[in-house]
């Protein structure tokens, strides 16, 4: 018989080894974590961070009473074991991925702006988050939640593209070159894999110039793409991606397995929050000494998979990105756990037919969906799994509280029970947090 790990919040998780440690850079023994408010003078334009000048336990526990309310009032919570919310390790300078919207400057801001070397550029590019309920780009220079190697990145990065011969997409007419900015940053080392999206691929010259001339600067650039966007829709990737210089992918490393990461694959933006939410996955997901089956769906590049099939399971991971498959399956190899993997390219709720028989019947289902939670035929799937599978359990990973309780609703069929839930602060500073439920007879 599998042994399974109680419900218990007391389990500490293993700490991860860190094959990749180097020395940190000195801007990393900064007070990131204290609970001193910050002053973040861009929070009334910016309006994602609802608690950035706050004390951290003011919006913690504002955030996590009220998605507790909204379970309870959604009547999914029962007798289940709740747990205080788990504290990110992280309160500032967290987010090792950004996705930012490159657009003209403001015409009201200053023409010339003089960099810290004494020296006058155009000042043509904006380069941040859209404000709430605009197309218009605040500038994140000094966004206090990004990692110090995206800190530093996006201020050269946008003084380099003022220097160039580059210029920035205007939605009226779809005209210009740089639409939006994406990086990467490794938690434990500092590199990075840098992402233009731009509308015409002719502009690989000049990309692989500002490319080179952040990494004499100093920046740990060790991957740069260009992803060619034409189209007029609001997604900000499209299929196409170009590289410029450097390797395929960036290496990562959670909870003593390594990965690599393509340029628009997903990846914890919070990788030492990330760390105790997969180990507590895998403390409820126990060993499995006689391979049972366990699914993964919305796998990205596998990273619970992985866990699940160290574990001993033989996994199904269903993921609708194409690149993030070809991750996974790299990263299955490199963890040498291919043996006990498969990957299958599709949507989730169009998969069913795609399952092949000897993975039909999982004893073990984690559920990680995007904020639009499982669509109506994946919960009728699963709800009908159960029914005919009573010893399956489920552990939902969830980003949006509303979604997890519609979702809870189908799933808790006769026979089950919600039996324990916990919020894992992954967005400090923000009103979102990411929670986690167990599911079993």
């Amino acid at each position: 018989m599998n042994q399974r790990a109680p419900f218990s919040k007391n389990a500490v998780p293993k700490k991860p080894s860190n094959v990749y440690r180097r020395k940190a850079p000195a801007a990393a023994a900064r007070a990131w974590a204290s609970d001193t408010p910050l002053a973040c003078t861009i929070k009334a334009k910016c309006g994602t961070c609802k608690y950035v000048n706050d004390l951290y336990e003011i919006g913690l526990n504002e955030k996590y009473n009220r998605g507790i309310s909204v379970l309870k009032d959604a009547g999914v919570l029962g007798a289940c074991k709740i747990l205080q919310p788990v504290k990110s390790p992280r309160t500032l300078e967290y987010r090792s991925h950004f996705k930012l919207a490159v657009r003209p400057a403001d015409p009201s801001e200053p023409r010339i702006i003089v960099t810290p070397t004494g020296h006058e550029i155009p000042n043509r590019f904006a380069v941040g988050l859209f404000q709430p309920g605009t197309h218009d780009v605040v500038n994140l220079d000094e966004c206090p939640l990004h990692t110090f190697p995206l800190k530093r990145l996006l201020r050269d990065l946008r003084r380099e593209l003022n220097l160039s011969p580059l210029e920035p997409y205007q939605e009226k007419d779809a005209s210009g070159d740089v639409r939006y900015l994406a990086a990467r940053a490794a938690h434990l080392t500092g590199e990075i894999i840098l992402t233009f999206v731009v509308t015409d691929a002719a502009k690989k010259s000049e990309i692989r110039k500002i490319s080179e001339s952040l990494q004499r600067r100093g920046h740990r650039i060790t991957s740069t793409y260009m992803n060619i966007n034409k189209e007029t829709t609001n997604a900000i990737f499209s299929e196409e991606n170009i590289r410029i210089s450097g390797t395929e992918r960036l290496r990562e490393r959670l909870c003593d397995l390594d990965f690599e990461i393509g340029p628009t694959s997903f990846f914890q933006i919070n990788p030492w929050q990330a760390i105790n939410l997969y180990r507590r996955v895998e403390h409820f997901a126990g060993p499995s000494s006689q391979g049972e089956v366990a699914w993964d769906l919305f796998c990205g590049t596998g990273q619970m998979a992985l866990m699940l099939a160290r574990l001993g399971y033989n996994v199904l991971g269903i993921e609708e990105n194409k690149k993030a498959v070809v991750d996974a399956l790299a990263n299955a190899k490199k963890n040498k756990l291919s043996e006990n993997t498969l990957f299958i390219d599709a949507r989730v709720e169009e998969s069913e037919h795609l399952i092949p028989l000897t993975h039909k019947t999982p004893s073990l289902i984690v559920v990680n969906p995007s904020r639009r939670g499982l669509a109506q035929s994946t919960r009728e799937y699963i709800a009908a799994l159960l029914k005919r599978n009573p010893r399956c359990r489920v552990i939902y990973v969830s980003c949006e509280v509303e979604t997890l309780a519609r979702d809870l609703k189908d799933l808790l069929v006769p026979g089950f029970q919600l039996r324990q839930l916990e919020g894992f602060d992954m967005f400090p500073q923000t009103t979102n947090m990411e929670w986690l439920a167990v599911i079993s007879p």
